[in-house]
């Protein structure tokens, strides 16, 4: 009888031991479950926010966040490859955050110059005790982990990114393949932004261009087109018109002349009053402007802008003879910043008004030669006309990051 009880209680105790070791395992399971399905929710997250985080800051933030909780790493450091031969520090997340930033390394030099050397990823347990680390200057000797990853896109190294672990946690095989998922889609992401900073300078370098252009043939319109550009810009921000549409306003503006390029010289420096036929000469400035930029890709959506800034309210402008609605919005804006800076400079055979003057004007021709709406906006805009055709325009910087080929696609129409 004892023996039977005694092996009673031995198998309940061994049961025992099973049910609460299954429990245990399918905890663990779950727990593993779980952190998998986050880790794949936070790749897809990642990587439909490459499209909406336009600022590199923002992403790597988003990113760490990521690599911490798959990690449980302390420190995160994006080193951005110059292109020569130096990583330089550009994104640090940790306790030693302003030192790290001070550094310098050139390829192969530390760890983290030799993953960006062998553009290999690696894992560098106990690197204070390693002769490959280097010691960041003002931060304590601790038992530390290293993670680097490259970060490459195509066969172009961009830079390292360096997880750190303090206080001698070490870095697992498992964490370093995880990681790379995440680099990689850091990787496109950071590889995008150069390619965008180069299509910009791109565009940037062609609006200088065709501006200098414009004023070498007529040097009238050098700082016109600028002050035109800001007063465009101000009208469509107050009406409270779409980014795009407030883009396509100020390109328009200091465009919007462009057309000119075709137009003779002794034509545009004429000192006399024009005739009938040369009027005809220069009114085709706007078709000319349209077929130039319709020919240049980056462009081509700001060229009915161009095309129907002489458009009047009322169908009695050119070249098309369009009416209200029928003529952009971004046009009709242009149109007013145009004859407000006309009026305000004076030209050859007009005397120079006031901004209050050239207010007046726009009222009285509302309607038939301007959008009433946009008239109203110019007169609750009065002030910053003004400051606008105070400023200087010698030394205007035309470079933004809003510039950028494909900014004024997909903004419609607004009437």
């Amino acid at each position: 009888m004892n023996t039977l009880y005694s092996i009673f209680i031995v198998t309940l105790v061994v049961l025992t031991g099973i049910i609460i070791f299954l429990i245990m395992q399918n905890l663990i399971l779950k727990e593993q479950l779980e952190k998998q399905e986050k880790i794949l929710f936070s790749a897809q997250n990642l990587s439909r926010k490459m499209y909406e985080l336009g600022d590199k800051k923002e992403f790597f933030k988003e990113t760490w966040e990521i690599l911490k909780y798959i990690t449980n790493a302390d420190e995160f450091t994006y080193f951005r490859f110059d292109g020569v031969n130096m990583l330089v520090p550009e994104y640090v997340e940790g306790v030693y955050k302003n030192e790290i930033l001070k550094m310098r390394l050139k390829l192969g030099e530390g760890f983290s110059g030799k993953i960006a050397l062998e553009r290999s990823p690696s894992i560098l347990n106990n690197a204070n005790k390693s002769s490959i680390s280097i010691h960041v200057p003002g931060t304590p000797d601790e038992d530390s982990a290293l993670l680097g990853l490259p970060v490459i896109f195509g066969n172009e190294l961009y830079g390292v990114i360096l997880l750190t672990k303090l206080g001698g946690a070490q870095f697992t095989n498992g964490e370093l393949k995880i990681a790379e998922v995440f680099v990689n889609i850091s990787s496109a992401f950071i590889a995008g932004l150069v390619h965008t900073s180069t299509i910009r300078k791109g565009l940037i370098d062609t609006l200088k261009a065709l501006v200098t252009a414009v004023e070498l043939k007529d040097t009238y319109t050098a700082g016109h087109s600028v002050r035109v550009s800001k007063i465009a810009e101000t009208l469509a921000k107050n009406m409270g018109l779409p980014f795009r549409e407030v883009l396509r306003c100020r390109i328009g503006g200091l465009l919007h002349d462009i057309g000119k390029i075709g137009i003779k010289e002794e034509i545009l420096k004429n000192g006399e009053p024009l005739t009938p036929e040369l009027q005809e000469e220069v009114r085709k400035h706007p078709e000319l402007g349209y077929h130039l930029l319709k020919k240049t890709k980056i462009l081509e959506d700001v060229a009915e802008t161009i095309l129907y800034h002489h458009e009047w309210y009322n169908g009695k402008g050119y070249p098309r003879g369009l009416k209200d609605g029928e003529i952009p919005i971004s046009a009709r804006i242009v149109h007013i910043g145009d004859a407000i800076d006309a009026m305000t400079s004076g030209r050859l055979h007009s005397p120079r008004k006031t901004v209050d003057e050239a207010l007046e004007e726009l009222k009285k021709f509302s309607g038939i030669q301007f959008d009433p709406k946009v008239v109203e906006v110019a007169i609750t805009s009065k002030e910053e006309i003004g400051r606008a055709l105070l400023e200087k325009t010698e030394d205007v910087v035309i470079e933004d990051n809003n510039l950028l080929p494909g900014s004024l696609k997909g903004s419609g129409q607004f009437k």
